[in-house]
Order: structure tokens, then sequence, then C-alpha cells
């Protein structure tokens, strides 16, 4: 059964506040390259994404097929490609694209890239790249919009989730911005390596004290406190100035 616009983007979600490493071929929130975000997307959904990469997934895999002039174009939902063509530096289309091989289809453009749009207003893109998955703002070098077949997505055409994500992004913030740890009862709060509770406890942070924000997240906050740099603490347990 397909899932939904809503569901699919979600699960996607999770591969970009989980910040996993890239891998090529990988899909988890430990190791994942840019496919593998849309794989995971689905297969967390209980779909089956039929795909060997990205320019397999545009050509057979998308409809609904659009040239990126505005973000007016976008719907979220749409998995987004980067394109190269044979004059381009880095063009590396594979040989059974190509004339002669077994999946030539007159297309020679090399679609090297995948992303999914998250929101439209504001622009939300996100993606997996080398090291980990980022937020794009701007259309940049995004060149074509698709929708995934029916198959593994039920409810395109109209029927969109709203603009407003579900879960914002991380708000990026300047080393100045500070928050006080909080929590109902005990007297520490956990901080970790990595953004999950399955992540060893890395040390203890006694409640009231001052820590230094990193990057904000709607789940984890990224912080720095004292010579611990870069740790992770769910952010409920944070009280803003």
């Amino acid at each position: 059964m397909p899932t939904t616009i809503a569901n699919f983007v979600e699960r996607c979600y999770d591969i970009r506040i989980a910040q996993p490493e890239y891998d090529l071929g990988s899909y988890s929130k430990k190791k994942c390259d840019c496919i593998g975000m849309i794989k995971y997307g689905l297969y967390q959904n209980n779909v089956k994404f039929e795909t060997t990469g990205t320019n397999w997934t545009f050509r057979n895999q998308v409809t609904n097929i659009r040239k990126i002039t505005s973000a007016s174009v976008l719907q979220i939902g749409d998995v987004v490609f980067k394109m190269r063509t044979p004059s381009d530096k880095g063009y590396n289309l594979p040989a059974k694209y190509q004339k002669g091989g077994n999946a030539y289809n007159g297309d020679l453009n090399d679609y090297c890239h995948i992303g999914v749009v998250k929101s439209v207003k504001p622009l939300r893109i996100i993606h997996m790249t080398s090291p980990s998955a980022k937020t794009d703002t701007s259309i940049g070098k995004w060149k074509y919009a698709a929708e995934l077949l029916s198959k593994y997505i039920s409810d395109y055409s109209g029927q969109h989730v709203p603009d407003e994500p579900v879960r914002p992004d991380p708000v990026p913030t300047t080393e100045t911005e500070t928050a006080i740890v909080y929590a109902p009862s005990g007297q520490w709060v956990k901080i970790r390596q990595k953004p999950s509770t399955g992540c060893a406890v890395w040390d203890n942070v006694p409640i009231g004290s001052k820590v230094t924000i990193v990057t904000r997240g709607y789940d984890w906050t990224k912080i720095n406190y004292g010579k611990r740099k870069g740790w992770y603490m769910m952010t409920k347990y944070l009280t803003f100035g």
C-alpha cells in the first residue's frame, strides 16, 4: 500500500534531524546517501522502493516532471533533482543509460542528486549529502521536480499537507545564544553524543546550568557546555531566553 505525503516527508525529516554519516548505498539514521533518504522515507512507512539510484528514479519512478523555474512550481513531497549535461564538469552518467546501454532512452543527462521538498513557504528542501543531511532554503542548483509514482505516494495532485511543517527545521544560531537547563524533577539532565536516546550518555548537566546553543531543533538541541562541544540535549529540558 502507498503512504501519504505527510508520512513520507516526516520520515525523510527523521534523517535530517538524526544527521547520519554519508555512506553510498545506505539508508538508515546512522548512515545514508541521497537516494537512501527517499528509500528510508518509504521503507519506514512499509513501502518498498524499487530503485538502483537517482538516474533510475528520474527515468522510471516519477511522474509530473517539471523544470524548476521558481518555488511556485513545487509542492510538499516532491522529489527534486540536480542534473548535469554531458558538457558539465563532474558529469558521470552510468554506462547503462548511455547509447548502447540496456537502460538507454535517449536522455543523456545525469540526474546526479535527489532531495525532498519539506515546505514551500518558506522553502525547505532536505537532502543527504557529504558529510551529512542538510536543508536548502533556495532553489540553487535544483533543476527538476517530480512526484513519486502513485504506488509509493497516494495523495499528490492537490491534496497537499499544509506549508507549515509538522516539526520545524533546526534554527541556526550564533554561539552567543544561551539556555538554562530545566527539568520538572531530579538534579541532572543527560547529554549525548548524537540526537538519540539510544546513544550512550556522555555526561550529566546540573539543572540550572547555562549552556550555549549551537543548533536548536524541535526534539534535540546541539549545545556547548564547558569543555563539551557539540553534544546533544533534548530540547524540552532547555529554557530559552
